[in-house]
């Protein structure tokens, strides 16, 4: 809002009441109405300077009136939350190097412990950023030893948000699908399970600063939550809040990644953030079952499930750096406790796909479909480099164009017959059936002409 103009006659008033002893007796309404008849008897000459003065206090107003944007927010207070938020960036970013290279120079890279956590979260207050926790989960990690601890728990917080009940609800139905309150469940003391969280991260981390990391899009997340878990906790709680600094794990993942590349003399020229946050984001093991907590892998929400999220990140480092450093994996540490092998192996005696390869690799194992004939055709002087060089047979199709062609039901409908009215009995009447139980035409295609597909009209059309 722009600031209200002075007037020349209001700097007139105040002058005169503060040089008239009367003046000072009256109230300001009183004083306007005494000086509105002496202000009309003025000239324009003796009315100038009034004027000047009224012109240099909005100049003076304007510069001292804060600027303010479209949503009425004070423009240098917006730059400065910007200039304090690049600066934490920078300094996150320096700190998670600087950990990266102290831990490659002491040639423990392999070694060094990290800690992943995430939680779920019922409802976002609408004006502020305050969100009400409803499952958190930690996990220690390390490439060489995998998942070395998890710790995870379920949150009561007692209430939702006055007003955002609906908002919860949506939310969690769409998400983790976890009950709200005053049914939800979990941990209800705040201030016991602020201290256990505590706790486990001065376990992993020692003597260190309690840093813990998160993708980007949750670190607000995290930090409100902790806020939220520490509001009913004592002195020293709030203390142990300021050792918990929350960083973005999708950075460590790049830099991490670059050292690994660098120890196995592998070059990274083609590894850039967007690179690994497209690895990162794509989640390959975002439907692995049995890394959950009970209550998400009963409800069949696995997905949601921050101790599935967790271990998630852990398995995605694992698959993309231990091989680099030729860490060999454990299953439930590296990889998922139950992993498929995405591979085949093969014969070298009886494969063909190192010289020539098909879609129909099957042709190629042994015992294939081939017969001593194409064998021996193969084998022949006079056969073409490809024929020798593969044992591929097509696959012969004509089974299924034989069964078209019979009378019978296609095997395919269940026996379905077509609807329609029945035939009348001993069979007076009823049309032969072709293929798909369809009548049988009456002519064969050989007997049509070109005069059965004449359009009418258009000999005329041709004539003029």
């Amino acid at each position: 809002m722009a600031p209200k103009k002075h007037s020349g006659f209001m700097m007139f008033v105040n002058e005169w009441r503060q040089n008239n002893s009367q003046g000072r007796n009256m109230t300001l309404a009183q004083a306007v109405t005494h000086c509105g008849d002496m202000w009309k008897n003025l000239t324009m000459q003796q009315r100038g300077p009034y004027n000047s003065s009224a012109k240099d206090a909005d100049v003076q107003a304007r510069a001292t009136k804060e600027r303010l944007n479209c949503c009425g927010q004070a423009i240098s207070d917006v730059d400065k939350a910007q200039r304090e938020m690049t600066d934490s960036v920078l300094q996150m970013k320096r700190t998670i190097e600087r950990m990266v290279m102290d831990a490659k120079k002491s040639h423990d890279l392999e070694n060094t412990k990290f800690v992943f956590c995430a939680f779920n979260y019922f409802t976002k207050a609408l004006k502020s950023d305050v969100y009400m926790p409803a499952e958190f989960a930690a996990c220690e990690y390390s490439l060489k030893e995998g998942i070395m601890s998890v710790y995870s728990t379920l949150i009561d917080p007692g209430h939702i948000i006055f007003g955002q009940a609906s908002d919860a609800q949506q939310h969690a139905s769409t998400t983790h699908g976890l009950p709200l309150p005053p049914k939800a469940l979990g941990e209800k003391n705040m201030e016991k399970l602020y201290s256990q969280i505590v706790a486990y991260l001065t376990k992993c981390h020692g003597n260190k600063p309690l840093i813990v990391f998160t993708p980007t899009e949750n670190m607000a997340v995290v930090k409100s939550c902790m806020r939220f878990l520490a509001c009913e906790s004592d002195k020293d709680a709030l203390d142990g809040l300021n050792k918990i600094i929350v960083y973005d794990i999708q950075y460590l993942f790049l830099v991490l990644k670059k050292e690994v590349l660098s120890i196995a003399g592998l070059p990274d020229d083609k590894i850039n953030i967007y690179v690994t946050d497209t690895i990162f984001l794509r989640d390959f093991f975002e439907f692995t079952p049995e890394i959950a907590c009970q209550f998400h892998e009963v409800n069949d929400r696995a997905k949601y499930c921050t101790q599935s999220m967790v271990k998630r990140w852990c398995f995605i480092f694992s698959d993309y750096m231990c091989g680099d450093l030729a860490i060999t994996v454990k299953p439930g540490k590296h990889i998922p406790p139950k992993t498929r092998p995405n591979y085949k192996v093969i014969p070298a005696d009886g494969s063909s796909l190192s010289r020539e390869s098909s879609f129909d690799s099957f042709y190629s194992l042994p015992g294939s479909r081939s017969t001593q004939g194409d064998k021996n055709r193969n084998a022949s002087p006079t056969g073409s480099q490809r024929s020798t060089a593969s044992a591929y047979v097509p696959t012969d199709h004509t089974v299924f164009a034989s069964g078209l062609n019979e009378g019978t039901e296609f095997p395919s409908l269940g026996d379905r017959r077509p609807k329609g009215r029945r035939a009348p009995a001993g069979g007076a009447g009823q049309r032969e059936l072709g293929a798909w139980n369809l009548p049988a035409p009456s002519r064969t295609l050989n007997e049509f002409s070109d005069d059965d597909f004449s359009v009418v009209g258009a000999g005329n059309r041709n004539r003029h």
